[in-house]
């Protein structure tokens, strides 16, 4: 595993399609959520030596300026629902030419609508729920190739019944495959 890539998933679900077409890629399941995900991601961490780490799931698009089943590259996270003082931006160079956006780490689906500053800014906001735990932990171990892609797998609001989940996943492995192809 050192020097390679590391993909790291929220679940095996949005992990599978991505491992069918890239079967030698390295690829960890590091939970749902913020303290999973930073738990997964550290544990990770400890036993590898990756050269990159690419984080790739689903997430909700807060307003109209993109589509599901879209695939894009996070530059900005923040964790949603923190007070000022307390709030970090994360942000990441973009590397793969794929449409910027922020994204809010949210606990509950929904949340991000609460941030209207931040959803009626310059690039388009999803959110999801791993991402601020994630870019905390490299953060914390000084590490700086991090890429960070999501598939939009509905519209935030939506019940879950209306969201496109198989198109999303389909999607994202379509485009993560084709990442860092070592």
């Amino acid at each position: 595993m050192e020097g390679r890539t590391l993909f790291l998933f929220p679940t095996e679900a949005e992990a599978a399609p991505f491992r069918t077409l890239r079967p030698d890629a390295a690829v960890a399941i590091i939970g749902v959520g913020i303290a999973e995900a930073a738990a997964g991601t550290a544990a990770q961490m400890v036993v590898t030596d990756p050269t990159r780490v690419v984080l790739c799931g689903i997430a909700g698009a807060c307003d109209d300026r993109l589509s599901v089943g879209q695939v894009v590259e996070v530059v900005s996270d923040r964790v949603e629902g923190l007070p000022d003082a307390y709030t970090f931006e994360y942000e990441n160079d973009p590397v793969t030419g794929l449409e910027q956006v922020r994204t809010l780490t949210v606990n509950r689906s929904g949340d991000a609508m609460r941030n209207q500053t931040i959803i009626e800014g310059e690039l388009p906001v999803v959110e999801q729920m791993e991402g601020a735990g994630v870019a905390a932990v490299l953060t914390n171990f000084d590490y700086e190739d991090f890429c960070h892609i999501r598939a939009v797998s509905n519209r935030v609001g939506e019940p879950f019944e209306q969201w496109r989940v198989g198109e999303a996943v389909a999607a994202l492995a379509a485009v993560a495959s084709q990442l860092f192809t070592e």
